[in-house]
């Protein structure tokens, strides 16, 4: 199966968004299909039948996992073809661009029964309505769990010595060329889920020399790392909670994966290396209060995921999924002819 990412996240910032990542500013898109409908359609299963079929022909594939249902792609990339496939709804809307010569909308909403829909529309509007009420007290605990992580990071940050760490990173990850044009993509690796926080850096770990920063202070340490990068290729993957800071690099020049996820391969450096003196005891405890509101936040993700559950289920009485199953083989057939 193909490396799996989350294109967007629940973050202290509410949905923060990183779809511009899903393609490298560095490659060519040639097919954008744009894919419309309501919940429970068949959107995501669409894209992973074609995902399967590409990987069955031998095909390079990218899933974007769906952080609100991580169950569900948002995306999935055909990787040496530049082919697109996403969903195009809400909260990602997405609209053409160059209708026609690069995008294309497939519109599963015309599968819906509308005759049968408007009979539930009372419950798809309490639903909805319930949805985004459970997720706005979702972002109010991230909000409050980013504050003090922030306050976090800057108690940490002033006990960084900053010199050693950049010559250590030059050490073992070298350094692009300064002449190169810095071409950054950005996705995060991390979610905030309504199944816990989840991370897919074991993937990553498997696409060349990997290594991991360990301790309590590793995100913090690697996210200084991150900015003392020079020019060429970065993929940077970013914090769930503070989306402008950076949990893992991957630098596709020179196949190396710098991480600050526990996983089980790769070589280890201790974040404690680089502290140039000892930390303030609130660095901790800001820590430790913050994991409580994002564990508080999780359960009103739980709640969102059970409402949508109940409103998917809705739908999936009033589509015709015969009709969407003709027009995802018709989909497979195009994409079989590029």
């Amino acid at each position: 199966m193909g490396q799996k990412f989350f294109s967007g996240g629940n973050s202290g910032e509410g949905f923060h968004n990183y779809f511009d990542g899903i393609l490298p500013v560095w490659e060519r898109l040639e097919r954008f299909f744009i894919i419309k409908g309501g919940p429970g359609v068949g959107k995501s299963t669409l894209m992973k039948r074609v995902a399967a079929k590409a990987e069955e022909a031998g095909e390079e594939t990218e899933y974007f996992y769906c952080s609100g249902d991580p169950d569900s792609l948002d995306a999935v990339r055909l990787v040496k073809r530049g082919i697109l496939f996403a969903d195009g709804t809400a909260p990602h809307c997405l609209d053409p661009v160059f209708p026609g010569a690069v995008e294309e909308i497939l519109n599963l909403g015309e599968q819906i029964d509308r005759k049968r829909i408007v009979r539930y529309r009372d419950e798809v509007e309490y639903l909805t309505k319930q949805n985004k009420l459970s997720y706005r007290r979702a972002y109010a605990y991230l909000k409050a769990a980013a504050a003090l992580e922030e306050e976090r990071y800057l108690e940490v940050s002033a006990c960084l010595d900053q010199k050693k760490l950049k010559k250590h990173l030059l050490e073992i990850m070298g350094e692009n060329e300064e002449y190169e044009e810095k071409q950054i993509r950005k996705l995060f690796l991390d979610a905030i889920t309504c199944k816990g926080t989840l991370c897919f850096a074991d993937g990553m770990a498997q696409k060349g020399d990997c290594v991991k920063v360990t301790g309590d202070y590793a995100g913090v340490v690697l996210d200084a790392a991150s900015r003392m990068l020079s020019g060429g290729k970065q993929e940077l993957f970013c914090n769930p909670l503070l989306p402008l800071k950076v949990n893992h690099v991957y630098l596709p020049g020179q196949k190396k994966f710098l991480t600050s996820a526990a996983i089980s391969s790769g070589q280890e450096i201790s974040a404690d290396e680089f502290m140039a003196k000892a930390c303030h005891e609130n660095a901790g405890q800001c820590h430790a209060e913050a994991q409580k509101l994002t564990e508080a936040a999780m359960l009103c993700l739980k709640e969102c995921k059970r409402l949508h559950d109940e409103l998917e289920e809705i739908y999936k009485e009033c589509v015709d999924f015969a009709q969407v199953s003709e027009r995802t083989e018709a989909l497979l057939e195009t994409v079989r002819s590029l």
